[in-house]
């Protein structure tokens, strides 16, 4: 198995991750480098002292293996010879990444009424809306 490290972040989420083979001895993790980040300095003195195994990029790209992991999707991970799975790079990677940025619906704003009622949004038939309280008009009934 591939573990493509960008970060030296990411070489900590894959400690968080990777543990799970280390059961199976027939799951061997080579680890590499994209040099893809602006970040990546420190990475392979990172890996060199957890005594990982590591290819270089340009090696790694022309090995075929059964699988391959990263936490980051830039750099030519198409150029991996295996099956890629991103994953997450940790808590909110997804919520904030440029390329994963979902439109805004609106739905958190109060005028949506999606508060808790202990907020003080309370159902219709329980209180009057803001609208009926303001203008002093209010339809019936709704």
């Amino acid at each position: 198995m591939l573990a493509v490290v960008h970060t030296v972040t990411a070489v900590n989420r894959f400690a968080d991750i990777l543990p799970v083979f280390d059961s199976d001895q027939r799951v061997q993790i080579v680890y590499t480098c994209p040099q893809a980040s602006a970040v990546a300095n420190g990475v392979e003195e990172h890996l060199s002292a957890m005594g990982a195994l590591l290819m270089p990029w340009e090696q790694a790209v022309l090995t075929e293996f059964d699988l391959a992991l990263s936490v980051h999707n830039s750099g030519n991970l198409h150029d991996i010879h295996a099956p890629l799975a991103i994953l997450s790079h940790g808590i909110g990677y997804t919520k904030n990444s440029p390329g994963n940025r979902k439109p805004e619906t609106g739905n958190r704003k109060p005028e949506t009424g999606n508060r808790k009622p202990e907020t003080g949004n309370r159902k219709p038939e329980t209180a009057p809306s803001t609208a009926c309280r303001v203008s002093g008009w209010c339809a019936t009934g709704l």
